[in-house]
C-alpha cells in the first residue's frame, strides 16, 4: 500500500506540474510529455465504474433543487443517478456559461482566479478561442491524458471527420465535446396545413411559383391573415431561412462551396431572394407581424389556423399538433426547402453543425485529480454511459422493444410532466452536456418525426464548419458583430419595405467599409486550415 501511494503521489505530482505550466507556450505544445504511471488506477485497462466514491469534483453548473423536482422522478433524477453510476460526487458552484457565448457570471469566475475542476464553456467563441484558454492557464490540453478517457479517444481516433471537427488546427484536444447526431442536424423547418391545401385544391408546393400561388390562395380564398408566419430572426440564425433562399443558391451569413467561403448578401442571387420576400410581404403573404412575432406567437397562429404555413422548431410544431389533437380536420405535413424549378433538389435548409463548441466540458488547470475527472467525463462516451445519457435508467425510463430503446409512458405520457421533452431531461441529459448524442427526438410522436424528415437537405455541403482562429485573427473577427447588426437591420428593412431596394448597392458598400472583406479573408484562412487538419 505504501508503494502504491508513493507511485500515485508521483503521478499526481507530474499532473500538478503540468497543470501549473499549462499557461505557457503554444496550445498543446509542452516542453515535456506527461507520463502516466503504469500503476495509476484511473489508467488501468481493467478500470470499471463506479469509482470508489471518495472523489468530489466541482463544476460550474447549478443543479435543480430536490424540492423543485416532480415527485415521479425523485430517486431517478439524472444528476443524482450519475453520481451513483460513476462514483463521483459533484459540487455545483454555479457561474454557468451560455452555450454559444461567454456569460458575465463565467467571466467573473475566470477573473476570480479560482476555477472548478470541470468547466463547461464554449471555448470556440471565447475571446482568443481554445488556444487562449490553454495558453492563459484556464484549461489543460488533453492529448497526453488519453489513457484516462479511452471512450472518447477511441471514438475520435476511429472517426477522422469527427476528430478533425473537435480538434484545434494543430491536433490539440481541448474539451470533451458535445457532438450532435449527424441524422438530427435539422430541427427547424416548414409545416403546412394539409386540410387547407385540400380546401384550395392544391398539392404541397415545391417551386417558388407554387409557394407563391398557394400562399396567395390562402390569403384570398381562405382569408388567412398570416398565410406564412415565422420569426424574423430565422433570416439570420442557423441557416433556418436557407429553405427560402435556397432556390437562388445563397444563404446567410457565411457558407462554403468547395474550397471557397462565401458571404450570402454579397453573392449574386441574394438581392433577388430579398426582392421576392419583399414582394410576398407587401402582398400580405407573409405575416404582417414578421418583425415582432416570437416562437410562442408563431406557434399560436399556426395552432389556431390563422397561419397556413409556418417555419418553426419541431417541438413547437409538436405543440400545435397536441393542441389540436381532438380536431380531425387539423392535418399537418412537412415541406421541403423551396426549389426554383420542378425536379430540382432541395439544397439548403436549417442546419446545426454536429459540433459548435457549446455544452462541452474541459478540465481546468486547478483540477487536482485529472484521472478521476477524465474518467467521469468519459463515461458519456462508453456504451453504458451513452445509453444512460440518452435515455436514463433502463427499466424506469425506457425498455428495449424489438432491440430499440423505447421510452415508457412515464416519459412520453406523464400527467405530472406532460411535456415529453421536459420529462426526458429529468431522467437523461441527451443534448446539453459533453456527449456523443445517440438521438435527441425519440420522445416525440411518429407524426412529428415524419414531418421532420422533410427538413433534410444537402446543407452539410454548404454549412461553414466550426473552426478555430488564431489570437490575431480574433481581433479581425470581432468586426463581425457590428457588420452582422447592420446586415440584420437593413435586410429586414428591405423586406418590410422600410427601405428602397434601390439602396442595395449602398448597403453592400457600407458593410464592405466596415471590414467585411477582412472578416471574409480570416474565415477563408481558418476554413483552409480546417480542411487541412
Amino acid at each position: 500500500m505504501k508503494k502504491f501511494l508513493a507511485m500515485l503521489l508521483a503521478a499526481l505530482l507530474v499532473v500538478s506540474c503540468f497543470a501549473c505550466n499549462g499557461g505557457t507556450g503554444d496550445a498543446g505544445k509542452n516542453d515535456s510529455k506527461v507520463e502516466i504511471d503504469a500503476n495509476d488506477p484511473y489508467a488501468a485497462k481493467d478500470f470499471a465504474y463506479p469509482m470508489d466514491g471518495t472523489v468530489t469534483l466541482s463544476i460550474n453548473m447549478t443543479k435543480t433543487d430536490e424540492a423543485e423536482l416532480p415527485n415521479w422522478v425523485k430517486g431517478h433524477y439524472f444528476w443524482d443517478v450519475i453520481e451513483e453510476k460513476t462514483g463521483i460526487k459533484l459540487e455545483y458552484i454555479g457561474s454557468a456559461s451560455k452555450p454559444q457565448e461567454t456569460s458575465e457570471e463565467f467571466s467573473l469566475l475566470l477573473t476570480s482566479g479560482e476555477y472548478p475542476d470541470i468547466m463547461q464553456a464554449n471555448w470556440i467563441t471565447f475571446k482568443g478561442g481554445p488556444s487562449a484558454a490553454i495558453n492563459d492557464g484556464y484549461i489543460i490540453a488533453l492529448n497526453d491524458y488519453k489513457a484516462y478517457f479511452p471512450g472518447l479517444a477511441g471514438w475520435l481516433e476511429s472517426d477522422e471527420e469527427a476528430n478533425k471537427t473537435v480538434s484545434m488546427d494543430d491536433g490539440t484536444w481541448f474539451c470533451f465535446p458535445n457532438f450532435g447526431n449527424a441524422r438530427e442536424t435539422s430541427g427547424t423547418g416548414f409545416a403546412i396545413r394539409q386540410d387547407y391545401l385540400d380546401a384550395i385544391g392544391e398539392e404541397a408546393p415545391q417551386t417558388v411559383e407554387e409557394w407563391y400561388n398557394v400562399l396567395t390562395k390562402f390569403k384570398n380564398e381562405l382569408n388567412l391573415t398570416a398565410p406564412l408566419t415565422f420569426e424574423a430572426r430565422w433570416f439570420f440564425l442557423e441557416y433556418a431561412a436557407a429553405g427560402l433562399s435556397s432556390p437562388w443558391g445563397v444563404c446567410y451569413p457565411f457558407f462554403v462551396e468547395g474550397d471557397d467561403v462565401k458571404f450570402g448578401p454579397t453573392e449574386e442571387g441574394y438581392k433577388e431572394f430579398v426582392t421576392e420576400m419583399a414582394k410576398w410581404y407587401a402582398e400580405g403573404l407573409i405575416d404582417k407581424d414578421l418583425a415582432s412575432v416570437d416562437k410562442s406567437t408563431v406557434q399560436s397562429k399556426f395552432a389556431s389556423g390563422e397561419a397556413g404555413l409556418a417555419l418553426q422548431q419541431i417541438r413547437n410544431i409538436q405543440n400545435c399538433l397536441k393542441a389540436n389533437a381532438e380536431d380531425p380536420n387539423y392535418q399537418v405535413i412537412g415541406l421541403t426547402s423551396m426549389v426554383m424549378n420542378e425536379g430540382d433538389t432541395p439544397e439548403m435548409g436549417h442546419y446545426n453543425n454536429p459540433f459548435n463548441g457549446g455544452c462541452s466540458t474541459s478540465i481546468s488547470t486547478q483540477c487536482e485529480n485529472i484521472g478521476a475527472c477524465a474518467r467521469f467525463l468519459d463515461y458519456a462516451y462508453t456504451e453504458e454511459g451513452a445509453l444512460f445519457f440518452a435515455y436514463g435508467e433502463e427499466g424506469f425510463a425506457w425498455d428495449y422493444v424489438d432491440g430499440t430503446p423505447t421510452f415508457r409512458d412515464i416519459v412520453t405520457n406523464n400527467e405530472e410532466t406532460p411535456d415529453a421533452q421536459a420529462a426526458r431531461y429529468f431522467v437523461a441529459q441527451f443534448a446539453n452536456f459533453s456527449l456523443h448524442a445517440l438521438d435527441t427526438r425519440s420522445h416525440m410522436g411518429a407524426e412529428v418525426l415524419e414531418i421532420q424528415k422533410s427538413f433534410e437537405t444537402n446543407m452539410n455541403k454548404y454549412s461553414y464548419p466550426t473552426v478555430t482562429y488564431t489570437e490575431d485573427e480574433v481581433k479581425t473577427i470581432s468586426k463581425w458583430n457590428d457588420i452582422d447588426t447592420t446586415c440584420r437591420e437593413r435586410i429586414l428593412g428591405f423586406i418590410l419595405g422600410n427601405e428602397d431596394l434601390a439602396n442595395w448597392d449602398s448597403f453592400i458598400e457600407e458593410i464592405n467599409g466596415m471590414g467585411l472583406q477582412d472578416v471574409l479573408k480570416v474565415r477563408q484562412d481558418a476554413y483552409t486550415r480546417f480542411k487541412n487538419r
